[in-house]
């Protein structure tokens, strides 16, 4: 477990608004329910009074009944948003990975149409002009991912307009398409 992830996550949660709108509209329902209905469902004829009866008694538990009407949605909201937060952070970091990797990565259906691309890999293709995949990779390459034949380790493709060499991966999708994975071998 990482304390320096949920420290900042929690200060974060701390931090924004949301975190004591909900708390306020939720604590006062809750105050409402069992300092007002709880006591009239049990009979009471005046809750209000009864409230203020409790005030005037015993003031530190009333305020302290109170307020942990308020700080009970308070702390349950941090928990679950640290917490979900904590638990996805490394799907959240697999779904960033397309837009963090400066080499091309991108999905494709069969008939080798862009379906996704991350950022930059999407900077590159609208700069070149690029709308298939064989633009960038080639027929060969392409015909022996679309049959999913493989493609050796050492496979490259030199892609002119940037005068780079690139090594190619791929992996083919449940839903057949295919992630293309281009890893720079830098210039030629």
């Amino acid at each position: 477990m990482d304390t320096k992830i949920i420290k900042r996550l929690i200060w974060g949660k701390i931090r924004d608004p949301g975190t004591y709108f909900v708390a306020v509209i939720v604590g006062t329902f809750i105050n409402l329910y069992g300092q007002i209905l709880v006591p009239w469902l049990r009979g009471s004829q005046a809750p209000l009074e009864d409230l203020m009866n409790g005030f005037q008694q015993d003031p530190g538990t009333s305020i302290l009944s109170i307020f942990l009407g308020f700080a009970f949605p308070f702390c349950v909201g941090i928990y679950s948003s640290v917490a979900t937060r904590y638990k996805l952070r490394r799907v959240e970091s697999v779904a960033n990975f397309p837009n963090q990797k400066p080499d091309p990565v991108f999905r494709v259906d069969q008939s080798g149409t862009l379906l996704e691309a991350g950022d930059t890999t999407l900077h590159l293709f609208q700069r070149h002009g690029i709308s298939h995949v064989t633009e960038i990779l080639g027929n060969d390459i392409w015909l022996r991912i679309q049959q999913d034949l493989g493609v050796d380790p050492g496979t490259t493709v030199i892609f002119k307009p940037e005068r780079c060499r690139y090594s190619v991966a791929y992996v083919p999708t449940s839903n057949n398409s295919f992630n293309i994975y281009l890893t720079s071998l830098g210039s030629y």
